[in-house]
């Protein structure tokens, strides 16, 4: 059971294991970027297998694994869950954390958020006007995992000051970590290819879209390779952006 590593104050946090399988995390928005821990740094806090409990080898569905060119929403691209998020993919296996409804600011900062950070980020998404969040994560057939994590700000602004403050927070990760962008929705990322206690590498990426801020996570053994992270992401800013 992993629970938070530190992007700067990019905290990530809600990792769950599934049995003879690697694990994952879940990932939220933002604070002032701070030097206080890298991507590496040994996870702690947060959420327990008692409240995540893993789902048993045999319950991961069989099917194609989440790529570039799979769809996530299968052939709808289109948001259907709170906040529009998009579909779990075909063959997922939700998270036990999942509640497939739009979250108070609490709910989003405890599901996200590492106790010792809770606090800090209630009063920064407060002064950013936040107003509601959603959050899904899912297992893949190959054993990787992904997240999506929406908030919604009461301005564009507030978005905007979380979504800055979030890439500030990427640019200040020591290598081998790796920022990247994506001009398809003016999106930054972080590809961290350093192998974490439960063998997985980690890919983050985010976008801003009006009032919202999305981020995509995701987690594999493999080494971090940021396309598929960079479909999803652009397909669920596309899904808002079709919403709106």
């Amino acid at each position: 059971m992993r629970t938070v590593i530190v992007h700067g104050a990019w905290l990530v946090a809600v990792a769950a294991s599934v049995a003879g399988c690697s694990s994952a995390a879940a990932t939220s928005a933002s604070g002032s970027p701070t030097a206080s821990s890298s991507a590496t740094a040994q996870p702690s806090g947060a959420n327990t297998a008692a409240s995540n409990p893993s789902p048993a080898a045999t319950a991961i569905a069989s099917g194609p694994q989440y790529t570039a060119t799979a769809s996530a929403s299968a052939a709808s691209g289109v948001g259907t869950g709170p906040l529009g998020l998009l579909p779990l993919p075909s063959g997922a296996n939700a998270w036990t954390t999942n509640t497939n409804a739009p979250m108070g600011l609490d709910a989003f900062i405890n599901q996200l958020y590492a106790p010792n950070s809770q606090a800090g980020e209630q009063s920064l998404y407060t002064k950013r006007g936040f107003v509601s969040g959603a959050f899904e994560g899912w297992y893949n057939p190959d054993g990787s995992q992904q997240t999506i994590a929406i908030a919604r700000f009461a301005s564009a602004s507030g978005a905007t000051d979380a979504f800055s403050d979030l890439g500030a927070s990427f640019q200040q990760d020591p290598a081998p970590d790796k920022e990247f962008t994506d001009s398809a929705d003016g999106a930054v990322g972080l590809a961290d290819p350093t192998v974490n206690s439960e063998g997985d590498t980690d890919t983050d990426i985010a976008a801003r879209i009006g009032d919202y801020l999305v981020d995509v996570q995701e987690f594999s053994a493999a080494t971090p390779d940021p396309s598929a992270a960079k479909a999803l992401l652009l397909e669920q800013v596309e899904a808002l952006k079709g919403d709106s």
